[in-house]
């Protein structure tokens, strides 16, 4: 027999307890762990939802027993077609996030749980469809979806990681013609011009030193989402439109909240590359640690007025010669870069793999 508890956002503190019991499950990564999830209901949950959006968690509990946390974002308002703009509907908290990969927490998975809260939503917001994106192909919630709501999928995905390698000599050989040629024009213009250039691994990240990082991700952002509908069209605007929203909620909450960066500060799984020209700080990679095996790498950035350099591909080239494949000696570690196609991706050698998007 299955019961839920629904708790708001301002709330969530007092599932801590439950929360860090059911993220030891095998499926769960960083992006659902409890000190995530607290950054996102800080910033997102408490200071940016309007009346019309919230979060709520719904706990289910099997024979007395917490089985499984649904963490949920309800829009009552909003609006798409043909892929502009944002449908009203309930979504999983961290749908517009770095969250690469959304779940339900849970330590086991337990389909009649499952089942209960799509029950209760469906219950409880009727007329709203329920969006689960961005599910992991191999978890045991993607397989329950698909056995269930296969005719509700609506898309796929991409992914792209970089599998482990013996030597750098053998993770060399997966980097395609093109990036390696990239690679050496990139070193032969910093020598050239003089420039140093270099990566820090960092252990651990002010939150000065985190705001000014982060601070270089805002200033791209601003840059490429400059608002121009001549140019651009309806489509790719109104695209930017909500971007440019997302990211003055971030810049925002450095003045108040930003979940990015109180994991970088905070998180003791966070791994930080600093890009530096000299002493100046002018890129970064960003990502957790999920164990001594995956790195589920978030964010890779530069200032744009270091763009002739490709600091970010080079970074990326470095981190995997000096730190990764270091004295040319194998790894165990996956790189996981996450969501998204975008070619440094492949020219390192990724592979993809793929997560799976329902409306129900």
């Amino acid at each position: 027999m299955t019961e839920i508890k629904v708790f708001e956002s301002s709330e969530f503190e007092s599932l801590k307890d439950v929360w860090t019991s059911l993220q030891q499950g095998s499926e769960m990564t960083v992006f659902q762990q409890y000190i995530w999830y607290y950054g996102l209901n800080e910033q997102y949950a408490k200071k940016c939802f309007k009346g019309s959006e919230k979060a709520e968690y719904y706990v289910v509990y099997k024979d007395g027993e917490p089985k499984l946390i649904a963490p949920i974002h309800v829009k009552k308002h909003g609006f798409e077609y043909k892929g502009i703009g944002i449908e009203k509907g309930i979504y999983m908290v961290g749908q517009w996030s770095f969250t690469d990969y959304l779940n339900f927490i849970y330590k086991d998975f337990d389909s009649e749980c499952a089942e209960a809260v799509i029950d209760e939503l469906k219950k409880k917001y009727k007329g709203l469809p329920i969006h689960f994106n961005f599910v992991k192909e191999e978890n045991l919630f993607n397989k329950f979806l698909a056995e269930n709501y296969g005719d509700k999928k609506i898309s796929e995905t991409i992914c792209v990681q970089t599998l482990p390698h013996d030597s750098f000599e053998e993770f060399h050989k997966t980097m395609t013609k093109y990036s390696r040629q990239n690679i050496r024009k990139a070193f032969n213009r910093e020598n050239k011009t003089g420039m140093e250039i270099h990566i820090e691994e960092l252990n651990t990240v002010s939150q000065q030193d985190a705001d000014e990082f982060f601070s270089i991700y805002l200033g791209r952002s601003q840059k490429k989402n400059t608002i121009n509908l001549k140019k651009d069209g309806l489509k790719d605007t109104v695209y930017k439109v909500y971007n440019k929203k997302y990211n003055d909620n971030l810049k925002e909450g450095l003045h108040k909240f930003n979940y990015i960066t109180y994991n970088m500060v905070n998180n003791k799984d966070s791994y930080m590359i600093g890009i530096f020209h000299g002493t100046q700080k002018i890129g970064f990679i960003y990502g957790i640690m999920e164990n001594e095996n995956m790195w589920r790498n978030i964010i890779v950035c530069f200032d744009e007025e270091f763009s002739y350099y490709t600091p970010g591909r080079t970074a990326y080239f470095r981190y995997f010669r000096d730190i990764l494949y270091a004295d040319g000696k194998g790894t165990t570690v996956v790189t996981d870069m996450s969501r998204g196609t975008e070619r440094h991706k492949y020219e390192l050698g990724g592979t993809e793999h793929y997560l799976h998007n329902y409306k129900i």
